[in-house]
């Protein structure tokens, strides 16, 4: 893809406020960007970032201005008679930190470690001088003064976290369908260029069994360009054991109690060949996607696990079970030499280590606690739930020698029952926890579009947690509203109000298990619920009235009401659950009485 499609995702946003800005002042006086000449797609992103930045800033003519002597991460902003040359000397930085700095009292200089650490230090200098990027909004340019610009401090920013992603399930693009996909690819344009310029420095693609896709191909290339890794995996055990081959070797597959083997689950680990088809399929893909940079082997997406119950799996739990493949992928000669390591996901039955894990060196853990409590920090002792949930992490990293990343939650519509939630204190408090213990990486479950509507101050408090989680929650939410609904500040009070129902509702799981509560938990839960509600009516009221004029504030109206029927109808069931003497449901859905929950 050439850099000017590319850049054409980042101007369309830009474009409108520069028309305006230009139409209000036409006398500011010209200004130049001072560039090294390359084809770096990533750094072309960054120049036409700044330059149209400054063009709706500050209403004048922003010229680009190529010089071959200065270094490729290196750009000067010239606010002088663009009479010689301002530049100073370049800062050496690593990866994506990136640093401003004032050369002299009419130039700003931006220094990065990598093309995308660039675009990074581009657009973060564009917030400081007022610009906001929130999800699922257009950017917005509120017109300054020239004067501001002189303002500006010097200061560096070094990720605290070097992977910064997102991840997606490859379903959610419904690529069977057309329509389906074109209206995904839609919302992918404007969204890779918004994650690209808030930090986020890779993407992955989880997928299925029943996936037919790897990647959407698509948007590879813009992706790339925005310096955005692409990851690959995910649930795939299925897959790199194929299905078809049960016929002729059903040894490879699981056995289940009885001792028969069956062609669903994930495979037998004590099989040798097996394993070696399932590290020659991983490897496969390492060939063919030499762009991937973390590969993803996870077992079956089952609570209860899906392993091997044969005479040599039986006395294997699940950790060891799925501990032997992944280090069976990793010590594949082709794994090895690419450098690209390998996940051992640590979710549902493997969510506790066992003792007598040894991963190979080329292997990191990645920690997913989809089952924590969202209203309390990870690390909160007072919380029963997470206390758990952070002791298991603390093992992990032990076992692992601090080699691990860190899969959260914060904006998955299914855990959320689809109700829109704002936890950005939470997320504050998680990531600096994880900071702490020194993890590597981070990463966030989006569903697309549905996601930027849902939870966009989740997803602004990540991106800024993932940078510094010394970052301001209520900022983060005050940021979201004005970029989102920058014509009213009633929103701001909206998503507060939200914030705080939500606090009142996430504190024991998926939102649409709440016959696994205890009674001790439903009685008190069922009193939070009311005031959750009135919460939440009172966020609708906001939304509906700021709606007439802005569709997007009325689309939130109508997310909210229909969370206000979810959460309504929970506390509606608790009450009956209450009145019923039930206690509790098991996780075959009977409760200590006998009564199925479906009935």
């Amino acid at each position: 893809m050439s850099h000017v499609i590319i850049a054409a995702s980042a101007e369309k946003c830009i474009r409108p406020a520069v028309d305006m800005a230009e139409k209000r002042n036409q006398n500011v006086r010209s200004v130049r960007i001072l560039h090294s000449r390359t084809d770096d797609k990533s750094i072309c992103i960054a120049i036409d970032e700044l330059a149209g930045g400054l063009r709706a800033i500050l209403g004048g003519h922003v010229a680009t201005v190529g010089d071959p002597e200065l270094d490729t991460r290196y750009i000067i902003v010239d606010f002088g008679d663009n009479t010689g040359n301002s530049a100073g000397e370049p800062v050496k930085l690593a990866g994506d930190a990136f640093e401003i700095a004032r050369p002299s009292p009419i130039s700003v200089a931006i220094s990065a470690g990598s093309g995308r650490g660039l675009i990074h230090g581009v657009c973060d200098l564009m917030e400081k001088l007022g610009a906001t990027f929130a999800p699922g909004a257009p950017a917005q340019f509120p017109r300054i003064d020239e004067a501001a610009v002189s303002r500006i401090k010097p200061y560096r920013v070094e990720p605290a976290f070097s992977r910064r992603a997102l991840a997606s399930d490859l379903m959610t693009w419904n690529y069977t369908f057309p329509d389906r996909l074109d209206l995904h690819l839609k919302f992918d344009r404007e969204f890779i260029p918004w994650i690209g310029r808030r930090g986020v420095n890779a993407f992955e693609y989880i997928r299925h069994a029943h996936d037919t896709r790897l990647r959407i191909d698509e948007i590879v290339d813009e992706s790339c360009a925005w310096g955005i890794d692409d990851e690959y995996g995910g649930h795939v055990l299925q897959i790199l054991m194929p299905r078809t081959t049960f016929e002729s070797n059903p040894e490879y597959f699981p056995a289940n109690p009885d001792g028969k083997r069956e062609p669903r689950g994930n495979l037998c680990v004590s099989n040798r060949d097996a394993l070696k088809t399932v590290a020659d399929g991983a490897a496969t893909w390492l060939r063919k996607y030499p762009e991937n940079r973390l590969l993803h082997i996870w077992g079956a997406d089952v609570s209860g696990g899906a392993w091997c119950s044969c005479a040599q799996c039986s006395n294997l739990p699940p950790q060891i079970q799925y501990m032997t493949v992944v280090n069976a992928v990793a010590a594949s000669e082709e794994v090895k030499v690419s450098g690209i390591p390998v996940a051992y996901l640590a979710y549902h039955d493997t969510i506790d280590p066992a003792p007598g894990l040894k991963p190979l060196a080329n292997v990191w853990f990645e920690w997913a606690p989809r089952e924590r409590c969202y209203t309390h920090a990870i690390n909160d002792r007072a919380c029963d739930t997470n206390r758990r949930y952070f002791e298991s992490l603390e093992r992990y990293i032990e076992i692992f020698q601090g080699r691990g990343h860190v899969f959260e939650y914060y904006a998955d519509a299914i855990l959320f029952g689809g109700i829109g939630f704002a936890t950005p204190s939470v997320i504050a408090r998680d990531l600096l926890a994880y900071k702490k213990l020194a993890i590597n990486g981070i990463s966030c479950l989006t569903f697309g579009a549905y996601s930027a509507l849902s939870y966009p101050v989740n997803l602004e408090a990540f991106v800024r947690a993932a940078r510094n989680p010394n970052f301001e929650p209520r900022e983060a939410t005050s940021c979201a509203a004005e970029g989102r609904h920058p014509e009213t500040d009633a929103m701001a009070k909206a998503y507060r109000t939200i914030e705080k129902a939500t606090a009142m509702i996430l504190d024991y799981g998926e939102v649409m298990t709440p016959y696994k509560m205890p009674a001790r938990k439903a009685a008190a839960k069922k009193q939070e619920l009311g005031r959750a509600l009135r919460q939440i009516e009172s966020a609708v009221d906001i939304a509906q009235k700021v709606g007439a004029r802005d569709k997007l504030a009325g689309a939130e109206a109508e997310l909210w009401s229909f969370g206000l029927e979810i959460v309504r109808g929970i506390a509606e069931y608790l009450r009956a659950r209450e009145e019923r003497g039930v206690v509790f449901f098991d996780m075959d859905g009977y409760d200590s009485e006998g009564y199925n929950k479906f009935i």
